[in-house]
């Protein structure tokens, strides 16, 4: 039987056991989803965030011990500044409801224990930047290329497509709807994230959904580059050095030991 890595204590929260009993009373007068939400909240909840935080560390522990161990920096592993970024991780990893948001917490603090790590000075603003991408988001900027290269351009929405749908056959995962490809290209636009230049004109003001039925390029920025260098795990890219001659997305660029990988 498994033990819990860490105890979940709700009785060092805000919230003491009479309001918890006012606020189920009142989730059960909400109607439909009333009963459902009180079970939520009164037993499900603290289990879940339990589960997610022991997704959090088993994870990071497990990509930790793959790492050259020559590689690591322990003297920062035992800092208070890595303490405290972990710390952040684990809250947000306890707040995500999908096994793969965990797991890209998870990895940017493995990136962190690296010793030539240069994303520490940023991880806290990588971090809000993280909370704000979907599972399909996170997996649309990483298929722009490696973030240590100058990123690839799509000239068109069939080309980011194209990119995306590369990607996913190679690792063996399904292939996201192209509208929605679409609309995250437009959305980490909003964010910075990528950028999006209309066809036939160099205004940017076309937003939403007047964007979505306009023909554009688009490509990852350098914001956009330090978010895919932390939320993929170490070596996820095949370094430069040891790649062959030719150019092709993505056998030669991503590592296949990564093929169905849940992170994205």
């Amino acid at each position: 039987m498994e033990k819990d890595i860490l105890p979940f204590d709700e009785s060092k929260g805000g919230i003491n056991d009479k309001a918890l009993l006012n606020i189920e009373a009142l989730l059960n007068l909400i109607p439909y989803a009333g009963g459902f939400l009180a079970t939520y909240f009164g037993e499900i909840r603290s289990r879940r965030i339990q589960e997610r935080m022991n997704n959090y560390f088993t994870y990071f522990t497990s990509r930790l011990k793959n790492l050259d161990q020559k590689k690591i920096d322990y003297d920062y592993l035992k800092s208070e500044e890595f303490a405290e970024l972990f710390a952040q991780g684990a809250e947000q990893a306890a707040r995500s409801t999908t096994e793969k948001r965990i797991k890209r917490f998870a990895n940017i603090l493995v990136n962190n224990a690296l010793i030539d790590s240069k994303s520490r000075l940023r991880t806290q603003s990588i971090m809000s930047f993280v909370d704000r991408l979907s599972d399909l988001d996170a997996f649309v900027l990483v298929s722009y290329g490696d973030p240590n290269e100058k990123p690839m351009r799509a000239n068109n929405k069939k080309e980011i497509f194209m990119f995306v749908k590369k990607l996913a056959r190679y690792l063996d995962i399904g292939i996201p709807n192209k509208k929605d490809v679409i609309e995250s290209v437009i959305y980490m636009d909003n964010l910075g994230c990528t950028w999006v230049n209309e066809k036939g004109s160099g205004e940017r003001s076309e937003r939403g959904e007047s964007l979505i039925l306009k023909e554009f390029s688009s490509f990852r920025t350098p914001l956009g580059d330090e978010v895919v260098k932390v939320i993929t795990p170490p070596y996820f890219f095949i370094p430069k050095a040891m790649r062959k001659p030719d150019k092709r997305w993505p056998e030669n660029v991503v590592n296949a030991n990564f093929k169905k990988e849940i992170f994205f």
